[in-house]
């Protein structure tokens, strides 16, 4: 007889054993993601960058989780236009709707949209422009905790109820430092 003809005593569903194999299957499937990017570049690649490409695509997949990354259709829709995918990208283009290039398109984070967009959007869309930041910049700073704002809270948080106090962030953390 092995142990493998033995039944656990502790259902794997929450045993250390189960919660090992869950990671090393997570594990292998990251790294055979990873593995052709990694082999793609033409110089080595250090650690620390690897980890700082994982810490960011966890951002992403958190702000998709939260808020929804919608396609040009689904914003579209959100706000009453059926699925008009011209809607979103005009919009977009003309500085008034935040959308962000993943998955092969362009995204838009679903804060904000309410009865209308938040009109505090084409602001920031502006003062990042302003600081040669991207979209995607913008909305990671938006989602991420800031020491402009009292509590170190996110400005994405306060976008409604205090989006002076939101646009005053944005300035600071978008002004040049020497």
């Amino acid at each position: 007889m092995t142990t493998r003809d033995v039944e656990p005593a502790v259902p794997l569903s929450g045993s250390p054993l189960a919660m090992y194999r869950e990671w090393a299957r997570d594990a292998a499937v990251g790294l055979s993601s990873l593995a052709p990017a990694m082999a793609a570049a033409d110089r080595e690649l250090s650690p620390q960058l690897a980890r700082a490409a994982q810490a960011t695509e966890n951002a992403w997949r958190e702000i998709a989780d939260e808020f929804g990354l919608l396609t040009s259709g689904e914003a579209a829709a959100r706000m009453g236009y059926g699925p008009n995918r011209t809607w979103a990208s005009t919009r977009r283009r003309a500085g008034t709707l935040l959308g962000v290039r993943r998955g092969g398109g362009y995204r838009y984070p679903g804060f904000q949209f309410d009865r209308d967009v938040s009109p505090v959007i084409e602001d920031l869309l502006t003062l990042a422009d302003q600081a040669d930041w991207s979209a995607e910049s913008l909305l990671l700073w938006l989602c991420s905790p800031s020491g402009w704002l009292a509590g170190d809270d996110r400005p994405v948080d306060r976008l409604q109820d205090a989006p002076g106090a939101v646009l005053d962030a944005a300035r600071s953390a978008m002004a040049p430092r020497w």
